[in-house]
């Protein structure tokens, strides 16, 4: 059995994680609160993609939004 505390932190992306990502405009798709949206199946991206937009890996964006999704994570 695994046992998460308060103080557990996620330091890592996997490239099993899917994000939309507009390469021209440096932004990956994100919700009303500004949180980047992370797909577990490339096909329920791909059916959400439009325009400029790109499916990718989480381990395949930029470092500043890697960065930025581990914030995110660990502000859960």
């Amino acid at each position: 059995m695994i046992r998460l505390t308060k103080n557990w932190k996620v330091n890592v992306l996997y490239p099993t994680d899917w994000v939309i990502y507009d390469k021209s405009n440096d932004n990956p798709l994100q919700d009303s609160y500004g949180r980047v949206l992370i797909f577990g199946d490339k096909r329920e991206a791909d059916e959400d993609c439009r325009g400029n937009e790109n499916v990718i890996r989480c381990t395949d964006l930029p470092v500043h939004w890697q960065e930025t999704i581990l914030k995110q994570l660990n502000n859960l």
